[in-house]
C-alpha cells in the first residue's frame, strides 16, 4: 500500500511554523502504532509533511531530533547519508532495520505509556477463545479456567483406591475440530494426564456398588466418574464446596457445572427428579431423626424446591431463580447458580457434599498426638478430686507436659483451649451436691442376691399372683393348684414431704418473681402400703367407704412427734396384718421391703460376735441360744444345739464359744483393731464367728412378725429402687403436692393427705406392671440401660416379650 502512514510524524510545512520537538514525537509515537507496511512513498510524505522521529532502544541506535549533526558527522556516516533529508533518511533507517531482522512493529518503537495501552488491547483480543471446548481437554481451555481446576484437584488420590473399575464401551468419543488429537494437554496439577489412542475405543469409569446403608446414616462419598481417570475426575468434586451457616453452597468452583456435565457424558446414569424427590423426602425424614445439622437440611430442602419446580416444567435456570427470589433478599442470581451446582451435585452422586468446615483446624490439633494425650491424662490423674481447674491444666500444658515432649507450638495455649481439652479428655464441670448417690446396681454381693435370691423367689411367688395384662389392665387369675392359696404382693416405703415444696418452675413476665421461703419447712413423714388389687392398703365397708388405712402419717421435728423407728413400723405392720386378712380372706400376703437399717433390725437377744468378749462373763449382754449350724468345720458337732449363757447365767466369751465348735484359737487375737479386713475370714475371733451359717443368716424382728403370722416377706435387691412401684406412687403425689400453693403448716397436711388419696387405682396398677417388666428384663439377663430400653418398648405388658429381647441380640450381633 502506498502513501501509506507508517513509523512517520508531521513536519511543518514552508509556509507554517515548525511544531515544537514534544509535540513531534508524540506524534510520530501514535503514527506508528497505527502502521501496518514498511514499505513507504517518501515523496508523498515530504508532500504531507511528515518526519520520522527516532529514539535510542538497547542495542538499535535510532535517530533522535537531539542528535546534532556534529555527532552524525563524527559518527563517520557522512557517505551514506550526505544531501540526505529526514524523510530520506527514516525510509533508509527503515530498510536497514527490515535488512538487519528486526521488525518496524516492535512495541519498543513506541512511547512507554502507549506500549502498555497497546499490549492490554492484544491481550484481551488473544486471552479471549471464541470458542471453548468441553470435556477432558482442559489444557486447551483459558488460563482462569485452569487455575479453577488446579485448585479443584489438589490433593487427589487414584480412583483405584475406591474400588473404581475399567470398562471399555463400543461407542467412539467424538473429537472437535477437523483432526482429533491423540494426547490431552497437560493439567497444571501434580495428577499425570491420560494419552488417549485413536486406534483404542475411550475408558469410562464405572462406580461401585453402594454398600449397605446402616440405620439413620447417609450414603458414604461416592467418587466422581468421566473418562480422565486421574488427570480431572479422579478426586472428589466436592472439594470446594464448603456450606456456610444456612446451608448454601459456598466459594463454588465456576467449573462446576462443565465437570458435571462430563459426567453426564461419561456414561454415568442420572436418575430423573421425580424418583430423586423421593428420595430427597426420605432423607429430610432420617435427618429429624438422627439430629441432622441445620445447614444439611436447608440443603435438601433447597433441593426439594428445585425438584418440585423442574418437574413443574420450569428450567434449570427458572428454576433457580425462583428459589433465590425466596431465600435471597436482592435479586440473587449468586445464589442461583449456587443452587444449580447443589441439585446438580446431588443429581449426580445423590448426596449432598461433603462439609468441610473446620476441618483444617481440627486436624493441626496438637491433642490429636497419642503422647500427649497420655501425658495430659496421666497429669488430671495426679490431681486431688476437684482441684483440676482449666488455668491449672493450662499452666501444666505451657509449663511441664508439652516442654517435656519437646512440642514447640507457634505462641502458648489459651485458657479456652485448655477448657476444651478438658471436655474432650473427659473432665466435666458439675455441680457439686451435699448428698451423694452410689449406684451399686452392678456390685458382686447385689448381682448374687439378684440373681440367686430374689428373682428366683419372686418367679415363684408370681405364679400365684393376679396380672393385669395389656393397656386396658385385662384381669388375669393365676392358675392355683390343690392345695395353693392366692398370694397379694404389697409393696412398703416410707416418704417425706416438707411443707414450703412449691414447683420450681413458673410463666411469669420479665421482672417478676415468687418469693420463694429459704428453708424446707416442717416435715410430714408417710409410711404406706400399696398393692395392684386395692391401690391403697385400705379396708372398705360395704358401700365402699374407708373403714381403716393401713398408712401411717406423722409430724416429726421440735415440739413434734417421735422420728420413725423400727417399734412403730413393727405396729403399722401388726395393723396391715390384721386389715390383709380381713380384706382377701384365705389369700397369703407377700410384705416386700427395701434393705434399710430399720427393716433389718435384730431383735436384742440376736447373735452378734463383735458384742462378745474374750473370755466369760463381764459386762457382755445376753445373747439367745442356737444351732451349731451344718457348715461347721468340725463334722461331729454339726447339728448339736449350743447354749450361749453358762449354768450360773454368765453369758459365754468368744474363745469358749469357738472351742465348743471345734475351732484351735491358739495365738488368735480377739479382734481386728481398727476394723478387719475385707477378704480375711480368720484374722481374729470376732471375725471367725461371726462368719459361721447362724451368726449371718438371722432373720429380722420385721420377717420374724410377718413369719409368725402365716405370710411372706421378702426384701428388695439394694440400690433397685426401680423394683419398688411405691417409689413411683410417691413421686406422683409429690409432683400435685408442689404444684399447690400452701401458705400454713396445717394446709400442708391437708394438701398432702389429698394428694395420697387422689392417685387412682389404675395408676398405681400401672406402677406394679412396670416393676415386674424390670424383674423379668433381669430375668433375661438384662442390666442398665438395655434393661430400661426393654421396659420401655413393652409399655402396658407384664412381662418383656421375647421380640424385645430379639431386637437386643440383633443389635448386640451388629455391634460385635
Amino acid at each position: 500500500m502506498q502513501n501509506e502512514e507508517y513509523l512517520v510524524s508531521y513536519v511543518s510545512s514552508p509556509n507554517t511554523s515548525e511544531p515544537d520537538e514534544g509535540e513531534c514525537h508524540h506524534q510520530s509515537k501514535r503514527a506508528r502504532a497505527l502502521s501496518g507496511t514498511s514499505n513507504l512513498d517518501t515523496s508523498d510524505d515530504e508532500e504531507k509533511g511528515w518526519r520520522r522521529g527516532a529514539v535510542f532502544d538497547s542495542l538499535k541506535y535510532v535517530a533522535d531530533e537531539s542528535d546534532s549533526d556534529d555527532e552524525l558527522e563524527e559518527g563517520g556516516d557522512d557517505a551514506v547519508f550526505a544531501g540526505v533529508d529526514e524523510a530520506a533518511f527514516c525510509a533508509r533507517l527503515e530498510e536497514l532495520t527490515v535488512n538487519a531482522g528486526d521488525d518496524p512493529l516492535d512495541p519498543t518503537w513506541l512511547l512507554l505509556k502507549q506500549a502498555k495501552r497497546a499490549a492490554q488491547c492484544n491481550e484481551k483480543l488473544v486471552s479471549c477463545p471464541k470458542e471453548y471446548k468441553k470435556g477432558p481437554d482442559v489444557g486447551s481451555k483459558s488460563e482462569r479456567t485452569r487455575q479453577q481446576y488446579k485448585k479443584l484437584l489438589a490433593n487427589q488420590t487414584s480412583l483405584a483406591n475406591f474400588g473404581f473399575a475399567f470398562s471399555s464401551q463400543q461407542s467412539r468419543v467424538p473429537q472437535p475440530g477437523p483432526q482429533a488429537s491423540n494426547t490431552l494437554p497437560t493439567v497444571e496439577s501434580a495428577a499425570p494426564t491420560l494419552v488417549i489412542d485413536e486406534a483404542t475405543e475411550p475408558l469410562i469409569l464405572s462406580p461401585p456398588p453402594l454398600p449397605a446403608e446402616e440405620p439413620g446414616e447417609f450414603p458414604s462419598v461416592t467418587a466422581p466418574c468421566s473418562t480422565d481417570t486421574q488427570g480431572l475426575l479422579g478426586h472428589d468434586l466436592d472439594d470446594g464446596l464448603i456450606s456456610n451457616g444456612d446451608g448454601l453452597v459456598e466459594d463454588a468452583e465456576d467449573a462446576w457445572e462443565e465437570v458435571l456435565e462430563e459426567q453426564e457424558r461419561g456414561g454415568v446414569e442420572i436418575r430423573g427428579w421425580d424418583e430423586l424427590q423421593e428420595q430427597v423426602k426420605d432423607d429430610l425424614a432420617k435427618g429429624a431423626k438422627t439430629g441432622l445439622p441445620f445447614s444439611r437440611v436447608n440443603q435438601l430442602m433447597l433441593i426439594r424446591s428445585f425438584a418440585t419446580l423442574r418437574l413443574k416444567g420450569l428450567g434449570r435456570i427458572e428454576a433457580s431463580l425462583e428459589i433465590a427470589r425466596q431465600w435471597h433478599e436482592g435479586e440473587g442470581k449468586h445464589l442461583a447458580q449456587k443452587v444449580r451446582a447443589l441439585a446438580r451435585h446431588y443429581q449426580v452422586f445423590e448426596q449432598l457434599p461433603a462439609e468441610k468446615r473446620r476441618g483444617r483446624a481440627n486436624a493441626l490439633s496438637p491433642l490429636k498426638d497419642k503422647r500427649l494425650q497420655l501425658a495430659a491424662r496421666q497429669w488430671l490423674m495426679l490431681q486431688e478430686v476437684g482441684q483440676v481447674t482449666p488455668q491449672r491444666f493450662q499452666h501444666a500444658l505451657n509449663e511441664m507436659i508439652l516442654p517435656a515432649l519437646s512440642i514447640v507450638l507457634v505462641r502458648p495455649l489459651c485458657e479456652w483451649t485448655a477448657r476444651c481439652w478438658l471436655l474432650k479428655l473427659g473432665w466435666q464441670q458439675m455441680r457439686l451436691r451435699k448428698g451423694v448417690y452410689m449406684d451399686g446396681h452392678e456390685c458382686d454381693d447385689v448381682k448374687k442376691y439378684r440373681r440367686e435370691v430374689f428373682l428366683p423367689a419372686m418367679a415363684a411367688f408370681e405364679c400365684c399372683m393376679v396380672h393385669f395384662e395389656g393397656p386396658e389392665l385385662l384381669h388375669v387369675d393365676p392358675q392355683l393348684a390343690p392345695g395353693e392359696r392366692k398370694v397379694i404382693a404389697i409393696f412398703h416405703d416410707e416418704c417425706c414431704f416438707h411443707r414450703n415444696d412449691y414447683r420450681t418452675h413458673a410463666y411469669l413476665l420479665p421482672g417478676q418473681q415468687i418469693l420463694q421461703r429459704k428453708g424446707r419447712g416442717c416435715i410430714i413423714h408417710v409410711s404406706g402400703f400399696i398393692n395392684a388389687e386395692d391401690g391403697r392398703f385400705v379396708l372398705c365397708d360395704e358401700s365402699g367407704n374407708i373403714v381403716v388405712e393401713a398408712r401411717e402419717i406423722i409430724y416429726p421435728g421440735a415440739n413434734g412427734d417421735a422420728w420413725w423407728n423400727t417399734e412403730q413400723l413393727l405396729k403399722q405392720v401388726k395393723r396391715a396384718i390384721e386389715i390383709f386378712e380381713a380384706a382377701h380372706p384365705d389369700c397369703i400376703a407377700l410384705f416386700i421391703f427395701d434393705q434399710s437399717s430399720a427393716h433389718a433390725s435384730l431383735p436384742p437377744d440376736a447373735l452378734k460376735a463383735f458384742e462378745m468378749n474374750k473370755s466369760n462373763g463381764g459386762k457382755q449382754r445376753k445373747q439367745r441360744d442356737t444351732v451349731i449350724p451344718n457348715t461347721n468345720p468340725t463334722v461331729e458337732h454339726c447339728g448339736k444345739p449350743q447354749k450361749m449363757c453358762l449354768p450360773n447365767g454368765q453369758p459365754k466369751g468368744l474363745q469358749q464359744v469357738l472351742k465348743e465348735r471345734g475351732f484351735n484359737v491358739r495365738k488368735l487375737q480377739v479382734k481386728c483393731s481398727p476394723i478387719c479386713p475385707w477378704e480375711n475370714e480368720d484374722c481374729c475371733m470376732a471375725c471367725l464367728l461371726s462368719k459361721q451359717d447362724d451368726f449371718t443368716n438371722q432373720p429380722s424382728m420385721l420377717e420374724t412378725l410377718i413369719k409368725d403370722a402365716g405370710h411372706e416377706c421378702i426384701f428388695l435387691p439394694k440400690f433397685h429402687c426401680e423394683l419398688n412401684p411405691i417409689e413411683m406412687y410417691w413421686g406422683w403425689c409429690k409432683y400435685h403436692y408442689r404444684e399447690v400453693k400452701k401458705s400454713t403448716f396445717e394446709e400442708a397436711k391437708r394438701c398432702a393427705v389429698q394428694q395420697l388419696d387422689a392417685c387412682p387405682t389404675e395408676v398405681i396398677c400401672r406402677f406394679i406392671n412396670r416393676s415386674w417388666q424390670f424383674m423379668s428384663a433381669y430375668r433375661m439377663g438384662l442390666t442398665g440401660k438395655a434393661a430400661e430400653w426393654a421396659v420401655k418398648k413393652q409399655k402396658g405388658h407384664h412381662q418383656v416379650s421375647r421380640s424385645a429381647m430379639m431386637s437386643i441380640e440383633a443389635v448386640l450381633d451388629t455391634a460385635s
